[in-house]
């Protein structure tokens, strides 16, 4: 359905990224619909977290690939994105993934390419709204008209 690539392969260096209309405030899933060329697409974002029980609502879930450590270590949980493309028999979904974000890391579905980023989510807009510092920005690009 998708396959991640480096940003250094030479098609990827000439996509042109708009981010995603993704209010982090108003929380965790969201879906919209939006138009990228001529085409319109609905999109879903959801975070899988564990949060603990004992969290505020303030804390905040890095969901980037933990850098700098001695030892591998997953993050805190990841975002997912859907993307369904609109048709004359119905939605067809078109990219459904698992999204960390990592410089460079660029996902492809069908005729769209995906970047995750910043994504930092608060335990408070997990199912929930408010302003608590979640951060999510995602880019989206068309890869042929």
């Amino acid at each position: 359905m998708s396959q991640p690539t480096s940003a250094a392969d030479g098609a990827a260096a000439s996509l042109q990224f708009f981010q995603l209309p993704v209010l982090a405030d108003q929380g965790i899933p969201q879906a919209f619909s939006c138009t990228i060329g001529a085409t319109s697409y609905d999109f879903g974002v959801y975070a899988n977290i564990d949060p603990g029980e004992s969290d505020p609502p303030e804390t905040l879930y890095d969901l980037a690939a933990p850098s700098g450590l001695v030892e591998p270590a997953d993050p805190p949980g990841y975002l997912v994105l859907r993307i369904a493309r609109q048709g004359p028999d119905g939605p067809q979904v078109i990219f459904l993934r698992k999204l960390v974000p990592e410089p460079g890391l660029i996902h492809y579905g069908a005729e769209l390419a995906v970047k995750a980023a910043t994504a930092v989510v608060a335990r408070g807009n997990l199912n929930g709204t408010g302003s608590y510092g979640s951060q999510i920005v995602i880019g989206v690009a068309q890869r042929w008209a």
